[in-house]
């Protein structure tokens, strides 16, 4: 939602999401490593995700593995975006586990999007094949937003789009004057 007002404002956005949706897709060697270590059936090349998400909550354990196989290739492709972009003087990268990957020198200002959780929960849920379990799995992959508070130089609070529009317009404000 954020990202897609900066990418109103003509910015080049990084979304870490969407590379790793596209290396599900594309990337058939990383769906074989994926279904050896899961025991999962390949279907066209790819796992089904819906079959990961189970055995994920049956051991989340393995989503170590998982991200040592994802991270260092979405990471790749963070430098590749970051290279191609190097003359502008601004790009967003929409990088959730910004903090918990340890990639602060990949940027130079931290902007958090805090979200009222049962905001989170509601978008979640629309998501497919997303449930509670899973959601909260997924949860404790991350640190608290007070610990990415920590580190941020601004924070958006995603509410109405036109208070983040506005929130957006003024953090701007202040990045551009220096």
């Amino acid at each position: 939602f954020v990202a897609n007002i900066f990418k109103e404002l003509n910015f080049n956005i990084f979304s870490a999401d969407n590379e790793v949706n596209n290396i599900y897709k594309k990337d058939k060697s990383v769906n074989k490593k994926i279904s050896r270590f899961f025991k999962l059936k390949l279907y066209n090349g790819r796992i089904d995700k819906q079959e990961l998400r189970n055995a994920l909550k049956k051991n989340p354990k393995k989503f170590s593995f998982l991200n040592k196989i994802i991270h260092p290739i979405v990471r790749k492709k963070l430098v590749l975006f970051l290279s191609k972009f190097k003359k502008n003087r601004l790009v967003v990268l929409d990088i959730p586990l910004l903090v918990e990957n340890k990639m602060f020198n990949f940027v130079d200002i931290f902007i958090l999007i805090k979200t009222r959780s049962n905001s989170f929960n509601t978008r979640i849920k629309k998501r497919k094949n997303l449930d509670k379990h899973f959601l909260n799995i997924l949860k404790k992959q991350q640190r608290s937003e007070k610990i990415k508070e920590g580190y941020a130089d601004f924070v958006i609070y995603n509410s109405s789009k036109n208070k983040v529009k506005l929130q957006v317009k003024n953090i701007l404000d202040k990045i551009l004057l220096n």
